[in-house]
């Protein structure tokens, strides 16, 4: 089972052996996610994976595909080869995952024919600042799961926060901080187009210094029908507000940040 679900994922049978003689293809500008998946197998199993250009293993970027969106991919999985394509690095990246969730601890890849794309553009938790190891492992888990915003509150040490949005980056995370007036010269060490307000009222001075920078603002919203209009843009309320974070549920527990944005 992927999780999140797959868009399409339908049944097939049989499996792709992993073993030291498996090679890596790589076509187009996915070395990047090669490199990743080909940890990923090392880790597992112990295998170190050579890059041929004959390897039954072929992780490819192919900038034509169509109808997969900006983070979409496609992976094909068989007794005899593993295929998997994308258009953008996302996609790569996600594709990537998926094919980690396929791989048993003996090596063996479940056979798969899958071709997703993610339903939300924003797709967050919401973190205090922890310890930088255990942020690191918290953007490594959100990674697994195809999550792609951090929500955090920004305090201590510029050059550790420096160093978390670095590494959300290489992994496909965007870490978005919770600004208020009084805190925006933090604003430098996030590029994130996004800034989180959280419940507060956006005020026409606070709009007008986010947009002079570029930023999108975001705040908290208890998701009521009558203020949201048919794909989470708000209907009524704080004007200039271009995303809305609803309360969410995973796995039957209440979580702080199921996120639809609305572009």
């Amino acid at each position: 089972m992927i999780v999140p679900m797959p868009t399409s994922a339908p049944r097939r049978t049989g499996s792709f052996v992993l073993t030291e003689d498996v090679a890596v293809r790589v076509t187009g500008q996915a070395r990047t996610a090669a490199a990743m998946l080909r940890d990923h197998v090392f880790n597992q199993t112990g295998y170190l994976l050579a890059e041929s250009p004959d390897g039954m293993l072929m992780v490819s970027h192919d900038p034509a595909m169509r109808g997969l969106g900006p983070e979409g991919y496609a992976l094909l999985v068989s007794n005899d080869a593993v295929m998997l394509r994308a258009g953008t690095q996302a996609g790569l990246r996600h594709g990537v995952q998926s094919f980690r969730q396929l791989m048993t601890r003996d090596g063996t890849v479940r056979a798969a024919d899958l071709r997703d794309s993610p339903a939300f553009a924003w797709r967050g938790v919401s973190s205090a600042l922890l310890p930088a190891p255990e942020m690191r492992k918290a953007i490594d888990r959100m990674a697994a799961y195809k999550l792609n915003v951090l929500h955090v509150f920004p305090e201590g040490d510029p050059e550790a926060l420096r160093d978390l949005v670095e590494y959300g980056r290489d992994h496909g995370i965007t870490v978005v901080p919770e600004l208020s007036p009084a805190t925006i010269e933090l604003l430098d060490l996030f590029p994130s187009r996004w800034v989180h307000i959280g419940s507060a009222k956006l005020t026409t001075r606070f709009a007008d210094l986010l947009r002079r920078h570029g930023r999108l603002p975001v705040r908290w919203h208890d998701g009521n029908a009558d203020v949201l209009g048919p794909h989470g843009r708000l209907a009524e309320g704080d004007d200039g507000l271009r995303a809305v974070a609803t309360a969410g549920w995973v796995g039957g527990l209440p979580t702080g940040a199921a996120v639809a944005p609305a572009w």
